[in-house]
């Protein structure tokens, strides 16, 4: 029983791993379009939109967290990505679409900033889509592989 529960657990894990990628990928959507909206009205340094928008996502709250540390937002963006995103659920693509957001965030005027909010939009956009398609084919197949695995290991140990 231990080790039908034990493949079972194991791939609940990996379903809920595919479910957290899409979860954090809405929630970067989300900042994306609430960084936009506030660098087109309200103009705010790109370090007070984290701070402001960024409380859903880990990645986020750390990059706020290590530039009041170290006063440089590109490196602290590097750090809060390369400390939170994996353990977050995000892939390496995904890391490397966070990575790229940050490198140009903040660098340019108004205009080539809601350029490039709009850019990483869609490309978060269509993450997102190869993310929940990914969720809808793999997240029962793995919750199933886990459980007939757990059965398989039982039987052999019998």
């Amino acid at each position: 029983m231990i080790l039908i529960a034990t493949g079972a657990l194991a791939g609940y894990m990996e379903s809920h791993r595919l479910a957290m990628r899409v979860e954090q990928l809405e929630r970067f959507l989300r900042f994306v379009s609430c960084a936009q909206t506030e660098i087109r009205f309200s103009a705010l340094p790109v370090e007070q939109i984290v701070q402001r928008h960024g409380g859903d996502l880990e990645f986020l709250r750390k990059c706020g967290e290590s530039f009041q540390k170290c006063g440089d937002f590109q490196s602290a963006w590097r750090s809060g990505v390369g400390s939170c995103a994996r353990s977050s659920g995000f892939n390496e693509r995904d890391t490397k679409l966070l990575e790229g957001f940050g490198s140009g965030f903040g660098v340019s005027d108004i205009d080539g900033q809601l350029s490039h909010c709009a850019l990483y939009y869609e490309l978060t956009t269509q993450n997102l889509k190869e993310a929940r398609g990914e969720k809808e084919r793999k997240s029962r197949l793995y919750q199933m592989f886990g459980v007939f695995s757990g059965m398989a290991a039982a039987l052999l140990l019998c």
